[in-house]
């Protein structure tokens, strides 16, 4: 089987509905984040990426993460700091109560998984872990670092592209 074949296709997009749906589901099951919001969070808690360079590693319009951040930091979730040595810049950072509640989900998700997949070989669950961190890799255009060079990023499916309008 290879990636250009239907089934293949198929069994991706399946598969990638039904994960979200699980993590959805999750989500929904400890009742403090969506999908949008755990995922803006976690990318916070890695590095020092101000709310452009999320929107860009995520491909979501800056309006989306701008949003999302302020309902972050409305719920105590999320602080946003200057950034050392640029007064014009914002890093966005943790509160001990957001990096609980990402402990929190991890541990939520970290379980569901284990139940859903427990008894799938480890060496299959690493290959599985592969593929996935190679869809992140293709699909970003960086990885949450301390540091974020140039814009270089590939323009938003949430984004129009210059010159093109949404239907």
């Amino acid at each position: 089987m290879q990636a250009s074949d239907a089934p293949f296709a198929r069994r991706y997009l399946h598969g990638a509905w039904h994960a979200v749906r699980h993590v959805e589901r999750v989500l929904a099951d400890v009742g403090d984040l969506d999908l949008t919001e755990l995922v803006v969070l976690e990318y916070a808690s890695l590095s020092d990426l101000g709310p452009g360079a999320i929107a860009d590693a995520l491909r979501l319009a800056p309006h989306t993460v701008s949003r999302t951040l302020g309902r972050l930091a409305s719920a105590g979730l999320l602080e946003r700091r200057v950034a050392v040595g640029d007064a014009r810049r914002r890093t966005l950072v943790p509160t001990p109560s957001g990096s609980a509640t990402l402990a929190r989900l991890h541990a939520a998700l970290g379980a569901h998984l284990t139940t859903m997949l427990g008894d799938q070989h480890p060496e299959r669950l690493r290959a599985f872990a592969d593929v996935l961190t190679a869809i992140v890799a293709a699909d970003a255009p960086s990885e949450p670092t301390s540091e974020v060079s140039g814009s270089g990023a590939a323009p938003s499916a949430d984004r129009p592209r210059s010159g093109s309008r949404r239907p």
